[in-house]
């Protein structure tokens, strides 16, 4: 009879033990799903950034482009003054896009 209130208190205390466990289990995995939306609402903001942003980078790109100088108009030119010149219009273009590049 000793010996079953021995187990008996024995299966308590575990019993008891595993009710702390879940507790804490259910708290780690309450913070892990806040942590989860809080992720989640960052990353909506930071693709809703990027978004902005590249909207925004459209118009700089046309205004770069009005700003340069158009590559057939540079080789209009050049063959204008240099008539015997051998340069094509892939190359006034390369040109270009080494000059924006630096």
């Amino acid at each position: 009879m000793e010996a079953v209130r021995a187990t008996n208190q024995q299966l308590q205390m575990e019993l008891g033990n595993c009710e702390v466990e879940r507790e804490k289990l259910i708290q780690e995995l309450a913070e892990a799903r806040s942590q989860l939306e809080t992720e989640r609402a960052d990353r909506e903001e930071i693709e809703s950034q990027l978004c902005e942003l590249k909207q925004n980078s459209a118009p700089a790109a046309t205004l770069s482009e009005k700003l340069t100088p158009d590559a057939a108009m540079m080789l209009s030119k050049l063959r204008a003054k240099r008539k015997k010149s051998k340069v094509e219009l892939a190359d006034v273009e390369a040109l270009l896009e080494l000059l924006d590049q630096s």
